[in-house]
């Protein structure tokens, strides 16, 4: 080997040992990943956390909800929300499109309309409004033929009453009336056909018995409680009768062959032409005795007492035998045991508390026709009265041809009817006619039925938009 040669090699050794020196010096010792230590899973990577989109609510504002009331409202067809109080809502459910409308219109003759109803929804609304006020009557006949008087059990338009007065519902939706000139006590089903619940056609009597074979001498007044006994003013034979379930008559208190005023049990009581009853969730009946100017009370053993008024005509506010009434026709009791009384020849309405004091609710005393509230209202010789589950009393204004409407704080509005007008139409608020409204119930959907008693027809009434 040559000089040259030997110094090339020793220079490239000394150049390799100095790059590996280098490298030693200056790179860290590489560290071992999870996946290279055994028993250690990979670490993964942190997920992105979602960004929530906030959809917008749907809301707006109720107004002119009676009290104790409520009203159901629906968005795009669902989401049903129930309000019972004025001022804001809000769906539960947010939507980017909204449709909102009424589900159930709130009882007692009300009616609720939306506005700012439907549209797209890029933010929050609180923009639709509800307003509801006061509903008029829809009026139609659902049994007998106008002015055409008889006795037929058939359905609807062919059935025939004579002077149908006092009515009652069930909770099954049947109604019954006490068919004056009949002497029967008839019952209309759901479908609107009628038949003969007790006594017999066209002919007076009192005796107790299976339907067919009891008597009546014109009866006024009919009441239902809560078992399916019905109650019965047996007007001129002075009785308070009880008819089962199954059509049986027996007399609660009275004897039909004395005419008075005496408190007593069963037969040891008297009553003078009772026009009108009412029972409550207790069982107790109270009755309307006309001509003794006095609301009677009848404990379920048949046990009888004044509740009210002084035997004599008069028109006096007070406790028991201070307050005065004047012809008394009907009577109808609250759910929470306050008496209503259409009190006729003072042509008001009264109210009767538990222990007898008696307050005016509606009426001037004066013969008119005026809406208003308390004594700015006026009747003209009222005779049917009902009251509803919240406290709405409703009135067959008789004399005025009109059914009114009060609501608890004694505003008196009118349903149906035009005062003054007589006829037979069915219709809308003012455009019915009536001849001579007497009767009148409230069904557990809040329908009214009247007993158009010279018409021989029996008329109900649902609410409709003003």
């Amino acid at each position: 080997m040559n000089k040259n040669s030997l110094i090339g090699m020793v220079l490239l050794s000394l150049s390799v040992s100095l790059t590996a020196c280098n490298h030693d010096q200056n790179d860290p010792a590489p560290t071992p990943s999870d996946s290279d230590t055994p028993g250690v899973s990979p670490t993964p990577a942190p997920t992105p956390t979602p960004v929530v989109q906030q959809l917008p609510t749907i809301g707006g504002t109720l107004s002119g909800l009676a009290a104790l009331t409520s009203v159901t409202l629906r968005n795009n067809g669902g989401d049903a929300l129930t309000l019972t109080a004025n001022g804001p809502f809000s769906f539960a459910t947010p939507a980017t499109a909204y449709a909102v409308t009424v589900g159930a219109q709130p009882p007692g003759f009300q009616w609720c309309t939306v506005t700012n109803a439907s549209g797209a929804a890029v933010s929050s609304i609180n923009t639709i409004s509800v307003t509801c006020a006061g509903a008029v009557g829809q009026v139609q006949t659902v049994a007998g033929a106008a002015n055409t008087p008889g006795n037929q059990n058939a359905q609807g338009p062919a059935a025939r009453f004579a002077d149908p007065l006092g009515l009652a519902a069930d909770a099954a939706g049947q109604v019954y009336v006490a068919d004056f000139g009949n002497q029967q006590i008839r019952k209309i089903a759901a479908d609107y056909t009628v038949s003969a619940l007790a006594g017999i056609a066209g002919t007076s009597g009192h005796a107790d018995g299976p339907g067919a074979t009891a008597g009546f001498y014109y009866p006024r007044g009919v009441a239902m409680d809560a078992g399916g006994y019905m109650y019965v003013a047996d007007t001129n034979n002075n009785e308070i009768r009880k008819i089962a379930p199954d059509g049986t008559v027996s007399t609660l208190a009275g004897l039909w062959s004395s005419a008075g005023n005496n408190d007593g049990q069963g037969a040891g009581a008297s009553f003078f032409l009772p026009g009108g009853v009412a029972v409550d969730a207790q069982g107790v009946v109270y009755v309307a005795d006309t001509e003794n100017h006095n609301i009677r009370k009848i404990m379920p053993d048949g046990t009888v007492t004044t509740l009210a008024g002084r035997g004599v005509a008069g028109d006096a506010d007070g406790i028991g035998n201070a307050a005065a009434f004047d012809e008394p026709g009907a009577i109808a009791v609250g759910v929470d045991g306050t008496v209503y009384v259409a009190d006729t020849t003072n042509n008001k309405i009264r109210k009767v508390a538990s222990n007898g004091m008696v307050t005016t609710l509606a009426g001037s005393g004066v013969t008119g026709n005026a809406d208003g509230v308390g004594a700015a209202a006026q009747f003209f010789s009222p005779y049917g009265i009902a009251i509803d589950a919240d406290g709405n009393v409703y009135v067959a204004d008789t004399n005025n041809r009109e059914i009114r409407k009060i609501t608890p704080d004694g505003t008196v509005s009118t349903l149906a009817g035009t005062s003054a007008v007589s006829g037979v139409a069915d219709g809308k608020g003012a455009a019915a006619t009536f001849q001579f409204p007497y009767g009148i119930t409230v069904d557990a959907a809040g329908n009214l039925y009247v007993s158009d008693y010279s018409a021989a027809t029996i008329r109900k009434i649902t609410p409709v938009q003003p």
